[in-house]
């Protein structure tokens, strides 16, 4: 949901929330998972023992007419809203809720339609229909610019994740993303030529209504109504357009796809330019007539990866660190940022955030996203766990980011790719990998520094050596492990192997390495 509304109806929804609560637990038990983790240190080991309670409690299993689905809106509300649904994807499929949010996707790419022109249901109820909490007709209904490009993008991220190609082939999905980055981008007056000079609702077809001055709003901030842009919708549409060209499928559609960049350059260039305040080194989070700007737009503009020059990043990874903006800003907001801080090596302060989030007497931390970023916060960043884009020479990469140096760290069971992985962290030293069952699979195990040689059970060989998008260097190597193989790769030459190798796993490696 948006940010600003939640806070004035929460207060007014705990106490449905705690009667859905029990009557969802009446009506249907919470679903398992066989997903399991560990780290030894016991904060963040409680966390995660939380999060993962807390989410499962919001899954909705199927005995719903709509099929399965997870809570993602207001606790209470029986709703999936976007924006959430779109952040919480990653989480849930740690979980192994691949079928709730493929239905979920796909409800809101079905309901994006020309009268309202071409934007998805802002939240969709248990029932399969608009939320009435913010809809109350085509003409009159909530809706955030950032999320149809949001969607969008979650869309391709649980391509990669599952391989699963009806994400990229159903002709339904295949409309809503050619109008979103057609239709959609002209109607709202998105394309670079316009975005500036754009009235802030920029199709409103009556002028009375419970949501006519919000059918639109043209950011995640809601409160302001003094701005035109937000920098998160500069950004999730750079996004959007930039995921589209990974999964584009037909002739058509790559054709399509490759026209867009020019707008994505020149979007991608106003962010950098008319949003980032050089006077306060970060990003404005809405942008006014006239070019000037306030908030902070640096979260989700590291978020969507759509930063470039090093200085920005480097900005906006420092503002969003400090705890005098993350201890003020709204929980939804807050979840963002232990991912962000540790896709960009800032581990340190991704652990703060992450902790703190999750404490037990933090305000609001049952809100749905908390329990899933913190699980998405831990895969994909503590473990460094994340599946390949189109064209790469590896299908998972891991980059274990430990709290300490002594710290170890593991998942069990995590389903990537049509194969169940069994990964483990001793410390940030070596990494175990068990393709426990799937078909063989590519794995890039990097580790933080410039390493010139790293040991695969026990055999030297040469690193390859790049940097994580805020520069930190990093390096790697790969191998091909087979359906039941297992494989240690360690930062010292000659280290010892968890358990050895099953047969294949070091023949393949030597042939790939030796390619």
């Amino acid at each position: 949901m948006g940010v600003r509304r939640i806070e004035k109806l929460f207060g007014a929804l705990c106490m449905l929330a705690l009667v859905w609560s029990g009557r969802a637990s009446a009506q249907e038990a919470a679903p398992l998972s066989d997903f399991e983790f560990h780290s030894s240190n016991a904060s963040l080991n409680e966390s995660l023992r939380w999060a993962k309670q807390q989410a499962l409690s919001y899954v909705r299993t199927g005995s719903d007419s709509i099929g399965p689905w997870y809570e993602a809106a207001l606790p209470g509300r029986n709703a999936f809203c976007m924006r959430d649904v779109s952040h919480q994807t990653e989480g849930a499929a740690a979980l192994g809720l691949f079928e709730a949010n493929h239905n979920m996707l796909h409800r809101f790419a079905e309901s994006a339609a020309a009268s309202r022109n071409w934007t998805a249901f802002w939240e969709i109820d248990g029932k399969g229909l608009p939320s009435p909490a913010d809809y109350r007709s085509d003409d009159d209904f909530w809706f955030n610019l950032p999320a149809n490009f949001d969607v969008l993008d979650a869309i391709v991220r649980m391509w990669r994740w599952t391989g699963d190609d009806s994400y990229r082939v159903d002709p339904r999905l295949q409309l809503f993303f050619r109008e979103t980055l057609t239709d959609y981008i002209a109607q709202w007056q998105l394309q670079p030529e316009t975005i500036l000079t754009r009235p802030r609702i920029a199709n409103q077809p009556q002028t009375k209504g419970e949501f006519v001055a919000s059918r639109g709003i043209p950011s995640y901030t809601e409160g302001p109504r003094n701005f035109i842009f937000g920098a998160d919708l500069l950004a999730a549409e750079y996004r959007a357009i930039r995921s589209y060209q990974e999964i584009a499928a037909r002739p058509v559609d790559r054709e399509l796809a490759s026209r867009l960049q020019k707008i994505a350059d020149a979007i991608q260039r106003i962010l950098e330019t008319v949003a980032w305040s050089q006077e306060r080194r970060h990003f404005n989070g809405v942008i006014q007539t006239g070019m000037s700007g306030f908030g902070s737009g640096d979260t989700l503009a590291l978020y969507f990866d759509a930063v470039k020059d090093p200085g920005h990043i480097r900005g906006a990874l420092d503002y969003v660190s400090d705890p005098t903006f993350w201890k003020s800003i709204n929980i939804e907001e807050e979840s963002y940022i232990p991912s962000v801080l540790f896709r960009y090596g800032r581990s340190g302060a991704a652990y703060r955030v992450l902790l703190d989030m999750a404490a037990p007497d933090k305000p609001r931390r049952e809100y749905p996203e908390v329990s899933y970023a913190v699980i998405a916060a831990f895969v994909s960043g503590a473990m460094g766990i994340e599946p390949a884009h189109a064209g790469e020479a590896y299908d998972v990469q891991t980059l274990p980011q430990p709290i300490t140096k002594e710290d170890d760290l593991s998942v069990a069971s995590l389903r990537m790719k049509g194969n169940i992985l069994d990964i483990s962290h001793a410390a940030d030293a070596s990494t175990h990998f068990v393709n426990r069952n799937g078909p063989a699979i590519r794995w890039r195990a990097a580790f933080m520094g410039a390493i010139d040689k790293l040991s695969v059970n026990g055999r030297s060989f040469r690193a390859e050596r790049g940097s994580l998008a805020g520069g930190m260097p990093i390096s790697w190597t790969t191998i091909t492990v087979p359906s039941g193989g297992s494989v240690t790769v360690s930062r010292k030459y000659g280290a010892a192997s968890r358990g050895g190798a099953k047969k294949g796993a070091s023949e393949s490696h030597a042939s790939k390495i030796g390619q």
